[in-house]
């Protein structure tokens, strides 16, 4: 764990006033008969000789200054709305995917203002735009903090939660994703959470299934080098798959996920090492590779992750996506109460994917933690409460928070049959078992 509530780092971005800059703000020249008290790493100010009153009270001024830039912003009593920033990507390339994790959050936000809100206060969503990129995930969150968030939700991508979640942590913010799966997100300390399973959980599933089900003996891996997603759910599958007595044959590399040429370079090695399963844990661009292996005559079958749930894939791989499976969190196809209920209110059900939901769950369960804390200010007691949940009813089942701020849930297997994904079945992630 890291930082806890009343625990904060310097930013080192924090605008800084040098004794000698202060001094000539002042008009005066700074004292060469006297140090300036400076401070050690445990902000204890050692000691050093002043010989004047004057230049001692105008240190203490500076210091007071100073310290006032590091102070975290309060979340004020006598808000009459309960601020939660939304952080996803509304422009550049992630947009397409982050679209249903908009639409969950806020779905999620006018369902309970029309109920009243939270503790008596309208929730106020505050959306920010992290602009596909994880340095824009970080400016995204320092204005989360600046404008006094009670918590975080979001983001997709897991390279942008990582980098919102060392803000967050810092800040003593509540932050729940809903869908991002690198397992070192929450691993940044006590206030960050989440209601997907992680890579590890989802590339045990997937060996286990190619193993298990599909009797593979051998595969093929797809990694794309820029994303860290694919990078660690490749080494869990890869790590899963030989544990059980499998083989890799090979591992196919790429970093432009555009470069069809690249691709179809990549897809000739696989028709000649013939595998019995090629895994692909990538998004828009798996469902090209997918479509290109069909049209290069190879019967390998194609497995993935939860990133191949949404639209953009689908449409990728077009009619040429004829067989395939991959894990997600949460079908259409559940026939549960909560879902039902859900999919009652939307006009499109095609178009509902698990992230729209989780980020539903996730957003109903930091509702459930406020409510449970009895404060819409005090985020470390939201924070508390949110690390004590167990058995919250979600559309995308029960959730349980481990001792990282993870959830306990099973996963869910989806058939890919002619460009349809069908329910195929559930994998328990059982921690004490192999695979």
């Amino acid at each position: 764990m890291m930082a806890t509530k009343n625990s904060y780092n310097v930013n080192k971005n924090t605008s800084y006033i040098s004794p000698q800059k202060f001094f000539t703000l002042l008009g005066k020249n700074f004292p060469q008969n006297g140090s300036i008290p400076l401070t050690d790493g445990n902000w204890k100010v050692k000691d050093t000789p002043i010989s004047h009153p004057l230049f001692r009270i105008l240190v203490m001024a500076w210091m007071l200054i100073h310290l006032s830039l590091l102070a975290p912003p309060l979340v004020l009593a006598n808000e009459t709305t309960l601020k939660i920033a939304a952080i996803f990507s509304l422009t550049g390339a992630a947009a397409g995917s982050n679209a249903p994790s908009v639409q969950g959050v806020r779905s999620a936000v006018r369902k309970l203002n029309e109920q009243g809100g939270v503790l008596g206060k309208k929730i106020q969503l505050v959306e920010i735009d992290n602009q596909s990129t994880p340095i824009g995930s970080s400016v995204a969150a320092e204005k989360a903090a600046r404008l006094g968030a009670i918590a975080i939700i979001g983001c997709n991508w897991s390279s942008h939660s990582l980098a919102v979640a060392k803000v967050a942590q810092r800040e003593g913010i509540p932050m729940i994703s809903n869908i991002s799966t690198h397992p070192n997100v929450t691993r940044i300390g006590n206030y960050i959470f989440r209601v997907c399973f992680t890579d590890i959980i989802q590339g045990k599933a997937m060996a286990s299934f190619a193993r298990n089900t599909l009797k593979a003996r051998t595969g093929v891996l797809f990694v794309d080098l820029n994303s860290n997603y694919g990078i660690v759910l490749s080494e869990q599958f890869k790590r899963y798959f030989e544990a059980s007595g499998g083989s890799i044959l090979s591992r196919l590399e790429y970093k432009d996920n555009s470069n069809l040429r690249h691709f179809q370079q990549l897809v000739d090695r696989v028709k000649k090492s013939k595998p019995d399963v090629v895994f692909i844990p990538g998004f828009v661009e798996s469902g090209i590779i997918i479509r290109e292996m069909s049209r290069a005559g190879v019967t390998a079958i194609p497995l993935g992750g939860d990133g191949w749930e949404f639209n953009d894939f689908f449409k990728a791989g077009g009619s040429e996506l004829k067989q395939g499976y991959y894990c997600t969190h949460w079908t259409r196809q559940d026939s549960s109460a909560p879902t039902l209920e859900y999919l009652a209110h939307r006009q499109n059900k095609k178009d509902v994917w698990a992230a729209e939901v989780l980020a539903v769950d996730a957003v109903n369960l930091l509702a459930h933690a406020i409510r449970q804390a009895g404060t819409a200010t005090d985020r470390s007691k939201i924070r508390q409460r949110l690390s004590q949940i167990q058995d919250f009813k979600g559309i995308s089942g029960s959730i349980s928070f481990d001792k990282n701020g993870d959830p306990i849930k099973d996963v869910v297997i989806i058939e890919i049959r002619n460009g349809s994904p069908l329910f195929h079945s559930r994998f328990n992630p059982d921690p004490n078992k192999g695979i």
